[in-house]
């Protein structure tokens, strides 16, 4: 039988209907307009404030066009809708991440002014800027605060570049300097660090921007916002921070100021071998001049580089001519006016004296004169008598050492009174004291001369131990007998005393009883008997030999170790009773009972 075919149902293509899109109805009013603008602001600063790069990328192209057809229409922008803009234009750059990508967007952000038509419009986007990084700058954190920083740097640089495309115009330059003056060191909640970031950057900026090709009427006009700002701000860092940045780089970037630097570094390499510097003088090559022509057409050729970066770490900074004689006149208002502070007019009388020498053709910044090195080596000692001194005032310390130490302690009082020198207090001991004799009194001999060692020959033998030892006995004065009118004395020792006293044959070794028997003695002592002391010697008496007291403890027992031992095991408690024994152990027993111990043995009992 043939096989039945299978059917299945047939399947129709569906049709794609597209819907119609819905067309945006005209606005009714002005007040719907303005809601639909707020709108995309909004929209616009929610998208921008995203951390996804791709997604900055695309609404930083639409924001450039809507920014670009807003700026043709004719609803003009407002404060209020730059601040809403910036908002999410910060927090895309603090959501940025990698130097190259923050370099990018800061250099997009910054090409953000040159989307509007007039320039009036961008230095006013401009000024909303510095507003919000004002406002914003407290809550930056210290990883931040650098790409910020940079931001500044390229919106600020930008906002210099419309300035010069329309040919430096003074309104749009008093515009610029209206914003910064405001924004940046206007008001009590200013941030120093905003401010002196942009002192930082300001002249750097413009030099780079202008390459040099600006009128001097034009710097004087950028420059005079800082003349009032010195004499109106209180803060002393920010007026030190205007004359450093501002004033003296002037100064600095100048034709003499360079070459004021390049004499310098010349000087220093020769090792200051003049005491002005003055005294060198610029000689040039013919060959080094060509080769630094040849170099400098190079650089113009290439395309010079706004920020060091990988590759190009250097940045030329072209010089800016200026008028020194019109910041003069800008100075000397500001130090004359009535809202100038008394502690502004010492600076800028400063600044003006350093502009006047300037403008005289001397450079009036940096170190100019150095002491010559060769007067002050002929006058410096030489080192091997400074040597000798030293170990001169070496000896003499190690010898007041050694004769302070040979003073006891009532002769050391008697020095610090005295106000004596060391050595003539020693001298003079030595002259008043007597030698120390026990019992004797020495006749006073004639001082010797000091006998001259002699110096041993190779051949003479040097003298041994034994002879010396029997030299120093041979000297030994009490090895000699006794001349007329000496007597030998003998003073007899505490323990022949005590057994004279107490008619005993042992004495009694007992501290107490040594006291009682020292009193009973001096008593003794003090009644004159013709056979204890001498006539002729009375002062020798007193004198005595070394007193030596033994204390022994040995027979000092009260109570047999025995005694003690069962007092210990029976109660510690005092006073001590026998019958009684503690009722419990004063150890806590062991709820683990422990193993057995085959080396246990028994106490042994007393």
């Amino acid at each position: 039988m043939a096989r039945r075919p299978n059917y299945r149902a047939k399947k129709f293509s569906k049709k794609v209907v597209k819907k119609p899109q819905p067309v945006a109805k005209p606005p009714a009013s002005k007040f719907d307009v303005k809601v639909r603008l707020l709108e995309q602001e909004i929209r616009f600063a929610q998208a921008l404030a995203g951390h996804e790069p791709q997604k900055q990328v695309k609404v930083l192209k639409n924001l450039k066009k809507w920014l670009t057809l807003r700026s043709k229409s004719s609803y003009p922008f407002t404060d209020q809708d730059f601040l809403r803009l910036w908002k999410g234009l910060f927090y895309a750059m603090w959501m940025s991440d990698k130097p190259l990508v923050q370099e990018q967007l800061a250099e997009d952000l910054g090409g953000l002014l040159h989307c509007f038509t007039t320039p009036e419009v961008s230095l006013q986007f401009y000024g909303v800027f510095l507003q919000s990084m004002n406002r914003e700058w407290y809550g930056i954190d210290q990883w931040r605060i650098d790409k910020f920083m940079m931001l500044i740097r390229r919106v600020t640089r930008q906002a210099l570049v419309i300035i010069r495309d329309n040919n430096w115009r003074l309104d749009l330059i008093k515009s610029f300097r209206k914003s910064f003056k405001r924004h940046i060191f206007g008001g009590s909640g200013v941030s120093i660090g905003l401010s002196m970031h942009f002192l930082d950057i300001y002249i750097e900026e413009i030099s780079k921007v202008s390459e040099g090709k600006v009128k001097k009427a034009t710097v004087t006009s950028l420059i005079r916002p800082f003349t009032t700002l010195l004499g109106t701000v209180s803060d002393a860092r920010i007026t030190s921070a205007i004359v450093k940045n501002i004033f003296n780089n002037l100064l600095h970037q100048s034709e003499l100021g360079r070459r004021h630097r390049e004499k310098y570094e010349a000087w220093k390499s020769f090792g200051f071998p003049t005491g002005n510097i003055d005294d060198l003088e610029m000689v040039e090559d013919v060959s080094e001049a060509e080769e630094n022509e040849e170099e400098d057409q190079e650089m113009h050729e290439e395309k010079t580089a706004l920020d060091p970066r990988a590759g190009r770490v250097n940045v030329v900074l072209p010089e800016i001519k200026f008028n020194p004689k019109a910041i003069m006149k800008a100075l000397e208002k500001t130090l004359y006016a009535s809202e100038t502070k008394s502690k502004a007019r010492k600076k800028i009388k400063g600044i003006i004296d350093s502009y006047e020498k300037l403008s005289q053709g001397i450079f009036p910044l940096g170190i100019h004169k150095m002491p010559v090195i060769r007067e002050e080596a002929r006058k410096m000692p030489d080192i091997e008598d400074k040597i000798g001194e030293l170990e001169d005032y070496e000896k003499s310390l190690l010898h007041t050492t050694e004769l302070r130490k040979s003073l006891t302690k009532s002769e050391r009082r008697r020095f610090m009174n005295s106000g004596m020198s060391l050595e003539d207090f020693v001298k003079k001991l030595g002259k008043d004291k007597p030698p120390k004799t026990n019992g004797f009194v020495l006749p006073e001999e004639e001082e010797a001369p000091p006998k001259k060692r002699k110096k041993l020959s190779r051949n003479d033998s040097k003298p041994s131990l034994k002879k010396k030892k029997k030299q120093k006995a041979a000297e030994d004065p009490w090895q000699e007998p006794l001349q007329e009118g000496e007597m030998e004395y003998f003073v007899p020792s505490m323990k022949k005393r005590l057994e004279q006293i107490n008619g005993q044959e042992t004495a009694v070794i007992n501290p107490f009883a040594i006291k009682k028997a020292k009193k009973e003695l001096k008593k003794k002592l003090k009644q004159p008997t013709a056979e204890s002391t001498p006539s002729s010697t009375p002062s020798s008496s007193t004198s005595s030999a070394r007193k030596r007291v033994r204390i022994a403890l040995e027979m000092n027992t009260s109570q047999d170790t025995l005694d003690y031992i069962k007092q210990v095991r029976s109660s510690p408690q005092i006073p001590y009773d026998s019958t009684k024994k503690p009722v419990k152990g004063l150890l806590k027993p062991n709820l683990m009972p422990g193993p057995i111990n085959p080396y246990y043995k028994r106490k042994i009992q007393f």
